[in-house]
């Protein structure tokens, strides 16, 4: 088997509910980018990139159709066996440097066509299903207090197990936000507050220790991403695990938090840190240091949250509950995936009563809905075809 070919859709979404985070709002638009590779057998495998932008992960949409366009395709991909998965990452990171998030897409992609190939979801090629459904938390942005208690509590009621907040505009305001969400779900559900960098170091140890009595708490990215020396005297002043997100999108950007003792655990992303293949390295490495990673994402369609239950199905050492599927759901405005319109697959991954259903079919599972794909074709752009289908 060879690939021959690969499909590129610039595509662009406006989320029915936007995200209020400390470096902005998410989901007025988001561009992301889906591929579909070619093999001379006729098996296709599906990708997808979202990168929230080149102030979050150093990549746009631009970027990631370019560098899988014009750099990974013609050289490493094209004439290659998908199968060669660990030669295709060697390739793919001597030709391009870091733009993490586009090596993510084409993983995803060459597992689809390896799972299609062989007749087996993804999950089996990964280490098998440790488990069923993944229980999942609810994510609510800024904003005030009881409205956003009141969001956090329909999540919790909607069945997910934990909540997911965002802080890091008003320190002060972000302890009442913390308390009131804590006072609306109970005193045993975990709840993850994500600062985004958006305090300085001192400010971050005070506020912190502020928020300790309305645990169990997790602290992600409570200061800037390449501080990492204030990120270690924050996680040795505070009583709750400290968390890095931002500041570790790579291998080499995890091992230097490992090294720095800057963090409890990692807010891991297999959609912006190289696909299946690295986000496995990724989390046995964690955990090898004697620290924990919880599952997370870019807010993607349905093949990103497919790809998300084939990894934590297969990875019993993630942290649950995870953070996936939180693209999609903002997408639609609501809290499950039952009957759902505006995917750009035919067959959504299932999110109900706050669990993730991992798809039992070949490869990821899902196929790509061609007339939707259509729908969300970034104005101005059309799909790009490199190489050939057959």
């Amino acid at each position: 088997m060879k690939i021959i070919g690969i499909e590129v859709f610039p595509l662009s979404v406006s989320f029915g509910q936007v995200i209020e985070e400390s470096f902005g709002t998410v989901g007025k638009r988001e561009d992301d980018v889906v591929i579909k590779i070619y093999t001379d057998e006729g098996v296709t495998g599906l990708g997808e990139g979202n990168t929230l932008g080149p102030f979050y992960s150093g990549e746009s949409q631009g970027t990631v159709i370019d560098i899988i366009a014009n750099h990974l395709f013609p050289k490493v991909l094209e004439g290659e066996n998908p199968f060669n998965i660990e030669l295709i990452h060697q390739k793919m990171d001597r030709v391009v440097y870091g733009n993490s998030v586009a090596k993510s897409a084409v993983d995803f992609a060459l597992h689809d066509i390896m799972g299609k190939s062989l007749g087996v979801p993804v999950y089996q090629l990964l280490g098998g299903c440790s488990g069923g459904e993944i229980p999942l938390r609810w994510s609510v942005g800024i904003g005030p207090a009881e409205e956003v208690a009141e969001l956090a509590l329909q999540g919790i009621r909607a069945g997910f197990q934990g909540i997911k907040m965002k802080v890091g505009l008003n320190p002060s305001e972000d302890v009442k936000l913390v308390e009131a969400i804590r006072k609306a779900i109970g005193p045993d559900l975990i709840i993850d507050v994500d600062v985004n960098g958006g305090y300085r170091p001192k400010e971050a140890i005070d506020t912190i220790k502020k928020m300790e009595e309305f645990g169990p708490l997790l602290i992600e990215q409570p200061v800037r991403r390449d501080d990492l020396e204030s990120m270690a005297m924050v996680k040795r002043n505070v009583n709750v695990p400290i968390g890095a997100c931002e500041s570790a999108l790579t291998l080499p950007q995890i091992m230097r938090v490992i090294k720095m003792e800057a963090a409890d655990f990692f807010n891991y992303k297999i959609d912006r840190s190289g696909g299946f293949f690295r986000g496995k390295q990724a989390v046995h490495m964690i955990d090898a240091a004697g620290l924990f990673s919880v599952g997370s994402e870019q807010l993607g369609f349905g093949i990103i949250v497919a790809a998300q239950a084939h990894f934590a199905v297969s990875t019993p050492i993630l942290k649950r509950p995870a953070g996936y599927g939180v693209g999609l759901l903002k997408i639609a405005k609501r809290f499950d995936t039952k009957d759902m319109i505006g995917d750009i697959v035919i067959n959504t991954p299932k999110i109900v009563n706050g669990h993730l259903e991992v798809p039992q079919g070949p490869g990821l599972g899902v196929e790509l809905d061609e007339d939707a794909v259509k729908k969300y074709l970034t104005p101005g752009k059309s799909p790009l075809l490199v190489g050939r289908k057959s």
